[in-house]
């Protein structure tokens, strides 16, 4: 089955890091009228509020210099408590402690007998039809908008889950190694929580954002992908922002582009996709890569994911 979880990222993922306030107020300062330091302090959805809102229009970024040493207080204190109390980390509070051995067996919901036969053929069909709806339907809309940065996020997981036992001996390093300790907090919870059938996976996007302020499985969820999503929202709004910025002194230009539009457009379209794309799409490649002893399965499901993404892109 899956590969255990590598010795030292399973302690990098089960260690109770404490908050720096200084590290708090350098991401405020630089990047937090999109939310960064309040990401950082595990306050991902009003994180997520202040991307959306600009810093709440500068206003909320400015009270936020107030409350980062309460804020920072806090957090260090729930960290505290959950390690008194033998717990994971607030990163894995949705998980129970665990031992990075449990990814080798199949996950408890797994049903060999419901993966055989006609009926595993079935199964194999629908997860194949989820895949190409996903992939096709991100790509025609990548084309029509113009946004692409739903599609590096899909191609990012599904490298992530193809070779992240080879990646795994980079998860030090930077941007990298923080994608290989999410891909494992992501198989972690798949692991104990049943991704679902083949139109659970396809509607889990809308009905999760519903479930999420009722149901600790759905806002752990959602929160993984959005964690995802606003990585990749933050280097492509730097990206944006660095060219709003160069072009007027390299080109006879306006610093219009700054304002309002480009970024409520970038957010708004980057987080939308990622979360409604990568959604169904992680789930349904996590069921192969947690219940097959090969890869091979997982590979030619994340090549059909492939080719939707490019017919929806190429097609006219």
């Amino acid at each position: 089955m899956a590969e255990t979880i590598p010795q030292e990222i399973l302690d990098d993922l089960y260690e109770y890091p404490l908050k720096r306030r200084s590290f708090a107020y350098l991401l405020w300062l630089f990047l937090g009228v999109f939310g960064a330091h309040r990401i950082y302090l595990n306050r991902t959805w009003t994180g997520l509020a202040m991307l959306l809102t600009f810093g709440g229009a500068l206003i909320w970024w400015a009270v936020d210099f107030f409350l980062i040493p309460r804020l920072v207080f806090r957090q260090n204190t729930i960290q505290g408590q959950r390690r008194d109390l033998g717990l994971p980390p607030s990163g894995l509070a949705f998980l129970p402690p665990s031992d990075g051995s449990e990814l080798a067996a199949p996950p408890r919901w797994y049903n060999p007998e419901s993966r055989r036969g006609a009926r595993g053929v079935r199964k194999a069909l629908a997860d194949a039809i989820v895949l190409v709806f996903a992939g096709y339907a991100l790509g025609s809309l990548s084309r029509a908008t113009g946004n692409i940065e739903a599609i590096a996020a899909v191609g990012a997981l599904i490298v992530v889950l193809n070779f992240g036992r080879q990646m795994a001996p980079l998860h030090h390093v930077p941007l990298v190694g923080d994608l290989v300790r999410w891909s494992y907090r992501l198989r972690l919870f798949y692991h104990h929580v049943k991704p679902g059938n083949a139109f659970a996976r396809l509607v889990r996007p809308f009905v999760g954002i519903f479930y999420a302020p009722f149901r600790k499985k759905s806002r752990a969820e959602v929160g993984l992908y959005l964690r995802l999503g606003g990585a990749f929202v933050v280097l492509f709004l730097l990206e944006d922002l660095a060219t709003e910025v160069v072009q007027p002194f390299v080109a006879e230009a306006s610093l219009a582009g700054l304002t309002g539009v480009w970024w409520v457009k970038d957010v708004i379209f980057t987080l939308a996709y990622i979360f409604a794309f990568t959604a169904p799409i992680g789930a349904t490649l996590m069921i192969y890569l947690l219940t097959r002893r090969s890869h091979r399965a997982l590979v030619f499901m994340s090549a059909i994911t492939i080719v939707a993404v490019m017919m929806g892109v190429l097609s006219p």
